[in-house]
C-alpha cells in the first residue's frame, strides 16, 4: 500500500529521515560514480536525486501578529539553528513564520550574515583543493550559499518594506499584535497583515 500521497516519483525508493538518505547515499557512492543529495519530497519522505537542488522557500509565508512568540526571547544558538533550518528548507512552517515576523527581521538578517560568513571561511579553505571530495562538497554548498543569499535578500526586502509604513500603518500592527496576545482576535486582521508582506518578494 502506497502512503507517500501525492508523491511525483511513487516508485523510486523513500526515506523516513535525512539521515537515513545520506547514509544510503554515501554507502552507493562507488558503484553508482557520485554522491547522490537527499532532498525531502512534497511527500514528507526524502528521496535521493543526482543533482544538487535549489532549497526553495515555503510558500505563502506571511507573519500575522502573534507569530513572534515562537522564537521571541530564545538563546542566539536556537535562533540560529531556526534561520539554518530555514536555509536548508528543513523548518517547520511556524520557524519560518516567526523568523519572517516583524520584530525578529534585524535578529534573522544577523543571523543569516553569520551563516554567509561560516560558508565563506569554507570555500576559502578549500580553495586550493581539486579532489573529487572537495567538488562533490563544493556542488552542494553552492546551492546552500545560495539559498542563504536568496534569504538575505528577503530579510532586507522586509527590513525596507516595515522601515516605509507610516506612523498610523504601526500604531494598526502593535494594536493588533497586542490584541492576539492577550488571546483576543483583532480588528482588520486581513488589512493588518499585509502591512509586512515585502512586494518584491512572492508569497
Amino acid at each position: 500500500m502506497n502512503t507517500r500521497n501525492g508523491c511525483p516519483k511513487p516508485n523510486v525508493s523513500a526515506f523516513a529521515t535525512e539521515q537515513a538518505a545520506d547514509y544510503l547515499a554515501k554507502r552507493v557512492q562507488i558503484p553508482v560514480g557520485k554522491l547522490l543529495t537527499p532532498y525531502l519530497c512534497v511527500c514528507d519522505w526524502w528521496h535521493l536525486t543526482g543533482s544538487p537542488r535549489a532549497v526553495q522557500r515555503p510558500a505563502g509565508l506571511t507573519p500575522q501578529p502573534g507569530d513572534v512568540r515562537l522564537l521571541q526571547d530564545v538563546p542566539d544558538t536556537a535562533f540560529l539553528d531556526a534561520a539554518l533550518h530555514d536555509v536548508r528548507g528543513t523548518g517547520a512552517r511556524a520557524e519560518a513564520l516567526s523568523l519572517r515576523h516583524p520584530s525578529n527581521l534585524t535578529q534573522w538578517r544577523h543571523a543569516l550574515k553569520v551563516l554567509w560568513t561560516d560558508i565563506e571561511q569554507q570555500f576559502a579553505a578549500r580553495a586550493d583543493d581539486t579532489g573529487e571530495e572537495t567538488r562533490l562538497w563544493r556542488a552542494r554548498a553552492q546551492v546552500y550559499r545560495s539559498a542563504i543569499a536568496e534569504r538575505r535578500n528577503e530579510a532586507q526586502l522586509r527590513l525596507s518594506r516595515a522601515a516605509s509604513l507610516t506612523p498610523e500603518q504601526r500604531y494598526q500592527w502593535r494594536r493588533a499584535e497586542a490584541a492576539v496576545l492577550e488571546g483576543q482576535a483583532p480588528e482588520n486582521l486581513a488589512e493588518v497583515i499585509e502591512l509586512f508582506v515585502p512586494l518584491a518578494v512572492a508569497s
